[in-house]
């Protein structure tokens, strides 16, 4: 295993979207689809895979949040979302 892989495996952790909001008001969360794992999204960032990135991107694996949700969530500060900071952006899954 990467040194790289192993270091963001360690930073995943859940995150309550009341720590989360001020990223989103900068357009800095990232919502991942539940086909991908965080960590490869993360690595892929890191290297620069800007082809792949813009795959997933193209196929909607990897958006910014609606204004719908971005609403839904400012209204339930308590939301939990499974995180990854790889600045400058936190990339989220939602824990059902």
């Amino acid at each position: 295993m990467s040194t790289a892989r192993k270091d963001l495996e360690e930073m995943v952790d859940v995150a309550l979207w009341e720590w989360l909001s001020p990223h989103a008001a900068r357009a800095r969360v990232i919502l991942v689809g539940a086909k991908l794992d965080l960590v490869d999204v993360g690595i892929a960032l890191t290297e620069d895979n800007t082809q792949l990135v813009q795959s997933w991107i193209e196929d909607g694996w990897l958006r910014h949040p609606t204004a719908e949700e971005l609403s839904s969530w400012n209204a339930n500060q308590e939301q939990e979302f499974t995180s990854l900071v790889v600045p400058p952006f936190v990339l989220v899954r939602i824990d059902a």
